[in-house]
């Protein structure tokens, strides 16, 4: 049996490594990029690595966790509080404890108050088919009224999904709070993140070499143009211009990339997914020779910055990690429209420069060493209302062929524990519906 895996992602990595726990099969990765990982690719720094994108993890990433256990690399990850700060009106406001919020002055003290419970309300909802109907911001401002709205959800909706803040399915919120709760201790505060020795590199490279011991095959800078389907049947890829024949192909690209590949499947099937609209990321990394603050997350609320996020890593890992520079990361997701994919580095980095110092009023260019720029065309899926009436299955109509890509991590968070998720989801799928054949 023959399996080609497109995409060697956190995805598509926990596919094969899934695949080899389940059964006997020849399997191949495809990656376009000359790296795996993705959007949690790392990129190598002062003797060790960062992601591209920042990253972090819960104590309840229960799938990450089970990958990790069985690599033996428990030893590797790391677990600390954080603080969090809230930039609005030109003051920075610290944002970790809900003493923080009872100080929080744009926001009255009924607000204050209305806010702190709701993401309790939040939690405690049990009529979660109701919120596939409505909209987040439909569903926050009759909880946290209007002003908890504009002045602290809007801002952290639109970090995550740039202008399409306020399309999002309410069940994506209620999700993601149920979710920070289990993270979270005394009464909701005290959470702790996880992080891990090496960056998530380690991880990525630990996977490659289980699923490689087994024999897979990973092919990087490998271009699939095309998934060859013949009368609703898979037979294999094209990848840099040669027809490669499989058994079966599982594909871990974005829904835009995979109708693309998919020129002879049938329209009934491949419409409906070119319905969902992916915004871009952009992550600029700053690295500095001197610290900014000792806030790690710093939530932006302010439509004239371009950024959403000020994200010190080196308030999170210590400096002393990367010896002794400070790495800053601006958190950006916007259409594909948008200015700033067009922009050179240079240019992107003098106008980001000018907005920092709005935040940080003292900030020297000076301190600034160097810095890195990454842009992802597909990098966050904007799910309509009523998704999982359309949210695409792994089995796909095409005998033989499979998908699972972030478009089905809905209603859950985007991030390496849920890609670990769809590898070992769609490993479930194909036993169950291939297994004996």
């Amino acid at each position: 049996m023959k399996i080609a895996i497109i995409g060697g992602g956190v995805a598509g990595l926990s596919t094969a490594y899934y695949l080899q726990k389940n059964l006997q099969a020849e399997i191949d990765i495809y990656e376009q990029d000359c790296d795996i990982g993705g959007l949690a690719r790392g990129i190598v720094f002062e003797n060790t690595y960062i992601e591209k994108y920042y990253h972090h993890i819960f104590t309840h990433d229960n799938y990450l966790l089970e990958i990790v256990k069985e690599l033996e690399l428990e030893d590797k990850l790391l677990w600390r509080k954080s603080k969090v700060a809230y930039f609005t009106d030109g003051i920075v406001y610290p944002f970790t404890t809900a003493m923080d919020l009872l100080k929080f002055k744009p926001l009255s003290f009924v607000s204050r108050i209305r806010f702190g419970l709701s993401s309790l309300f939040i939690s405690m909802y049990k009529n979660v088919d109701k919120l596939e109907k409505k909209t987040t911001e439909e569903f926050l401002v009759k909880i946290a009224g209007k002003r908890g709205w504009e002045k602290i959800w809007k801002p952290m909706l639109r970090i995550k999904f740039g202008d399409n803040y306020n399309k999002i399915p309410a069940v994506w919120i209620w999700e993601r709070i149920v979710q920070r709760f289990k993270s979270r201790s005394s009464g909701g505060q005290n959470e702790v993140l996880g992080y891990m020795k090496g960056s998530f590199h380690l991880l990525n490279q630990q996977i490659l070499k289980s699923v490689e011991d087994k024999g897979a095959r990973i092919f990087l800078n490998s271009k699939v143009s095309e998934i060859l389907i013949e009368d609703k049947n898979c037979k294999g890829i094209c990848v840099n211009g040669e027809k490669k024949t499989y058994n079966y192909v599982i594909c871990t690209a974005a829904l835009p990339i995979f109708t693309e590949l998919c020129k002879n499947a049938p329209m009934d099937y491949i419409l409906p997914l070119k319905e969902v609209n992916y915004d871009c990321a952009m992550a600029v990394i700053m690295i500095l020779n001197k610290p900014l603050s000792d806030i790690y997350w710093m939530n932006i609320s302010d439509n004239e910055i371009p950024f959403g996020g000020l994200i010190e890593h080196t308030n999170f890992i210590p400096k002393e990690t990367y010896n002794n520079k400070v790495v800053l990361y601006f958190s950006k997701y916007m259409n594909p429209d948008n200015k700033y994919m067009k922009m050179k580095d240079d240019e992107i980095i003098e106008d980001y420069t000018k907005y920092l110092k709005k935040v940080h009023k003292n900030f020297d260019d000076k301190t600034i060493e160097k810095y890195y720029i990454f842009r992802d065309r597909y990098a966050q899926p904007i799910w309509p209302l009523r998704y999982s009436s359309i949210k695409p299955a792994f089995k796909t109509p095409i005998s033989g062929l499979y998908l699972s890509n972030t478009s089905q991590i809905y209603p859950n968070d985007r991030g390496i524990n849920f890609s670990v998720k769809l590898g070992k989801q769609v490993v479930d799928a194909f036993i169950n519906n291939e297994k004996g054949i």
